[in-house]
């Protein structure tokens, strides 16, 4: 019996997997591919094309269309002013990637059509007749909307809080032309629900490889050191090293003189090089490594001071899975459930923050403690064999329906979603 027909659709190039968005397509395609036939159609620029692609073309069908680099600053600014919808989405809608995906489905039977981020559903052709699941890492406009609060440059935040209030309007006009949304957690299934009263959701949760990441009792940890990684261009991860390293930081330094923290990660901007370069403010810039693990398994505290972004991250999970202590702010940890004190200590002001990483440096009992329950939380929890299974009913549940609610009026919408609302939503309590 042939495997049913996934079309999947990313705003990336998903190998290799050294960032979030990119982890989470690669391992989900992985996990799901032993059960469904995957067609991968994604962005991918030219230097990313040149890695070694086999292991991602192992697993599915692999099609990629070339993506214009980044606009500059000023460039963005005046896309922003010269249309109504949000850069992000004027980047990721090309005629070449509407091309790819109409002949991709004139071409082969598809059962289901599966959409990474909201900006990419204004590619599919106008008429469909299978059913979109439309997953959603994050709530852009909520990710937007937090960071033009707490933008560096006040001069920067007008035009941040304008593409926020762009997404307010466009995000919800996608989730209710899918016909369910994946989320990755209860938080964003009720934002979504705000916004789009009625529409039907599904978790979709992001996960990590327990098996990669994993403790190793022969490395002994470092109490002079913590440690964070992002992606670099992607604002919060910038403005969470600045928070730090300017209000938390020199905290701890004042207990702690021989305290470093270490940042890995791909991009970092002229303003954390120059912390980097200045010996008074103890920050490192290792910039992308091979493997994250040995900093993750000798660092005595990882440190997520997040302030502004949307979703959950996977960073957290990776460093609980390596057995790593974690100090956290409230949206840092946001979506996971986790237990303060238990999984791992939760922190929203400069003070409470240091003296959370100090009490986990002076007492490496206690960060064994939380590094310990934190990983068996997470492998019961977050393990992509857990995330995988809840995509794969949602997948099963889906595939076989009939028209997808894009372009339909809305009675026929309303009426689609209350047949489908008992095969998504068996116990009816709308949040999964």
């Amino acid at each position: 019996m042939a495997k049913p027909h996934i079309l999947m659709l990313t705003p990336y190039l998903p190998y290799p997997p050294t960032s979030g968005g990119r982890s989470r397509t690669y391992n989900l395609v992985k996990h799901l591919q032993a059960d469904y036939a995957i067609t991968l159609v994604c962005f991918g620029r030219p230097e990313e094309r040149a890695f070694d692609l086999s292991p991602l073309q192992d697993l599915c069908e692999l099609i990629v269309v070339d993506r214009a680099p980044s606009p500059s600053t000023l460039r963005a600014a005046v896309l922003s002013l010269t249309s109504p919808r949000p850069v992000t989405m004027r980047l990721y809608h090309t005629p070449e990637m509407r091309r790819t995906i109409a002949r991709v489905l004139a071409d082969e039977p598809i059962d289901l059509i599966h959409v990474e981020s909201f900006y990419m559903l204004q590619n599919l052709p106008t008429r469909l007749d299978v059913p979109v699941l439309l997953s959603e890492p994050a709530i852009e406009y909520v990710a937007w909307g937090r960071h033009a609060q707490v933008a560096k440059s006040w001069l920067a935040r007008p035009g941040i809080a304008l593409e926020a209030l762009k997404m307010r309007f466009w995000e919800p006009r996608a989730w209710a032309e899918a016909t369910v949304v994946g989320v990755m957690s209860d938080v964003d299934a009720q934002a979504v629900k705000r916004a789009t009263p009625g529409v039907l959701t599904v978790r979709t949760p992001n996960g990590v490889d327990t098996d990669f990441f994993r403790t190793d009792p022969s490395v002994r940890r470092d109490n002079r050191t913590a440690v964070y990684m992002g992606d670099y261009k992607y604002f919060p991860n910038t403005d969470a090293v600045l928070y730090f390293a300017e209000e938390i930081l020199p905290r701890i330094r004042a207990r702690r003189g021989d305290f470093t923290l270490m940042l890995l990660g791909k991009d970092p901007p002229p303003e954390l090089i120059r912390l980097h370069n200045d010996p008074d403010i103890a920050v490192t810039v290792t910039g992308l490594v091979d493997d994250t693990r040995p900093y993750l398994q000798g660092s005595a505290v990882f440190v997520c001071p997040l302030r502004s972004g949307s979703g959950t991250r996977f960073k957290l999970l990776e460093a609980l899975a390596c057995g790593c202590p974690v100090v956290s702010t409230s949206v840092g940890a946001e979506g996971l459930d986790a237990v303060d004190g238990q999984h791992m200590l939760l922190r929203d002001t400069p003070q409470a923050f240091a003296e959370a990483v100090l009490a986990i440096l002076d007492d490496p009992a206690l960060g064994e403690r939380i590094g310990r329950e934190g990983r068996e939380w997470v492998v019961r929890q977050h393990a992509w064999t857990h995330s995988a299974a809840l995509l794969r009913d949602a997948y099963d549940k889906l595939i076989g329906h009939e028209h997808p609610t894009p372009h339909l009026n809305r009675a026929q919408r309303e009426a689609l979603r209350s047949r489908l609302q008992d095969a998504i939503d068996p116990d009816g309590d709308g949040d999964r």
